[in-house]
């Protein structure tokens, strides 16, 4: 992936010196004998001019460009990065969407993107997908809801049974597993399609979510930018 500075560097530096000297030369080339010592000299002074003040133009916006690639990673792409490092689909969706919206809003420098080309459209893909997912999960923890009461509704179990596989399931005796098995068994067996198309749009957020860690691990290591945490300081 090409640095956002490279990008910078093509558009504002090396584009429009290389179109100055081509015309220089060219227009050097047809009208070379119209052109004496001091003309010469004149129109070599007026590019060199020219030239400079392109390139304090280039340094100037490159500075500018560091600092807000630096504030965008710090308030929004490394916070979207640990998110979609962490895996929970459950506890993060309003922040992704919160954290895109700002990108949308905030991550452009010119006519650059400050954040890796298709990720806006993949976080929209992955938030309608979990969407359609956690509905169906909902209507799974309502059923088992109507046997045990919301107060004793166990999700991590209902989610395990069900082939979940949730970050965390607490620690339960033998007879209270036996009895969420035989219900999400009651469950499966009444409402088959239900159950596989929830586990079908879990294996597709799973596989778009992996997409787009690395898409933005990718845009983070070529533009130098942190992938972990800073290390806290201790005070002694």
């Amino acid at each position: 992936m090409m640095p956002i500075s490279t990008k910078l560097t093509l558009m504002v530096l090396v584009l429009p010196v290389f179109s100055m000297v081509f015309v220089f030369v060219v227009g050097f080339y047809f009208y070379r004998a119209s052109f004496d010592a001091s003309a010469f000299s004149t129109a070599v002074s007026s590019l060199l001019s020219a030239l400079l003040v392109i390139l304090l133009v280039w340094e100037r916006l490159r500075d500018s460009l560091f600092k807000k690639l630096e504030y965008l990673h710090k308030n929004f792409l490394f916070k979207l990065l640990s998110d979609f490092r962490r895996g929970n689909l459950f506890w993060t969706q309003d922040e992704i969407k919160r954290l895109r919206v700002d990108l949308e809003k905030y991550g452009k420098f010119m006519n650059l993107s400050l954040y890796p080309n298709g990720l806006l459209k993949r976080v929209d893909e992955f938030l309608s997908l979990h969407a359609e997912f956690y509905r169906r999960l909902k209507e799974i923890e309502g059923f088992a809801e109507k046997q045990y009461g919301k107060a004793q509704l166990h999700r991590d179990l209902i989610w395990d049974y069900v082939g979940l596989k949730p970050d965390y399931v607490s620690d339960y005796t033998a007879e209270v597993k036996e009895q969420y098995k035989e219900t999400v068994q009651n469950i499966v067996n009444e409402h088959p399609q239900l159950v596989s198309e929830t586990k079908d749009f879990l294996e597709k957020i799973k596989s778009l979510e992996k997409q787009i860690f690395d898409k933005l691990e990718d845009f983070l290591k070529s533009n130098n930018l942190r992938l972990e945490e800073e290390a806290s300081s201790t005070r002694w």
